[in-house]
């Protein structure tokens, strides 16, 4: 007992002084521009929203809830892969109809659904597969990798790592993870799941029962903030 709450309070002391420096870093996230796309849970389902890059103005592009029934005759409301088209203004994406994975397509701002086909995931064709483009791990010349935990930029054929993690790496509950760089190559976003041990990330998701949270770095000072949790995002920048 006396090592179970020794642990919970270096978690809060942790958590307290990291939300801090994140809180003082919140302007990185106020100057982005662009828009972004991504897929966060609501009541437990993938839902697609769309927001500015500084994470203002914030919309609901579709939410599946209520329409979709797998094979099994259970409900499966989420929805998976998506694409925005910055030309057209369509999104596509799949989610469940009538127990099959299908192909949806709705207009920005719109909300009307229109059902484009079927779904084949062991298919790979063009008529089945629309290409998704959510932000790359590659900008230029600049690739981001990850290994056990850290984050490491290669540029010009050298690698360095740009975010170290201190700790006790599981490939499940620690460590940091690279998702991409923004249009310009000037941020980063990365995943973490915020403890040093498993057993703090364990804690927490007993506490709160969510774990792991999206930064987003600045790249030319290394300096990082909370930015949205969510997944699959794709940054549209103002030029597309």
């Amino acid at each position: 007992m006396v090592a179970f709450v020794s642990i919970l309070a270096l978690f809060v002391v942790a958590a307290i002084g990291k939300n801090t420096v994140l809180a003082m870093n919140s302007k990185i996230v106020s100057g982005l521009e662009g828009k972004v796309y991504y897929e966060k849970r609501v009541d437990g389902v993938l839902t697609l929203f769309s927001s500015d890059a500084n994470l203002e103005n914030e919309v609901l592009v579709y939410s599946h809830k209520g329409n979709g029934r797998d094979s099994y005759g259970s409900y499966n409301y989420n929805i998976l892969d998506y694409h925005f088209d910055s030309e057209s203004g369509r999104v596509d994406f799949i989610a469940m109809h009538d127990g099959e994975w299908s192909s949806f397509a709705i207009e920005d701002g719109e909300s009307e659904v229109v059902l484009t086909g079927s779904f084949d995931f062991s298919e790979k064709s063009s008529e089945t597969v629309f290409e998704t483009d959510y932000i790359s791990k590659t900008s230029g010349d600049r690739t981001l990798s990850t290994e056990r935990g850290s984050i490491y930029l290669t540029e010009n054929g050298k690698k360095t790592c740009i975010k170290k993690f201190y700790g006790i790496y599981d490939g499940k509950f620690t460590g940091y993870g690279a998702v991409g760089f923004s249009p310009d190559g000037d941020h980063m976003i990365y995943g973490s799941m915020g403890h040093l041990t498993p057993l703090g990330t364990m804690i927490e998701g007993l506490l709160t029962g969510d774990v792991g949270e999206k930064f987003i770095m600045e790249m030319a000072t290394g300096k990082s903030a909370k930015y949205v949790d969510a997944q699959n995002i794709q940054w549209v920048s103002e030029r597309d």
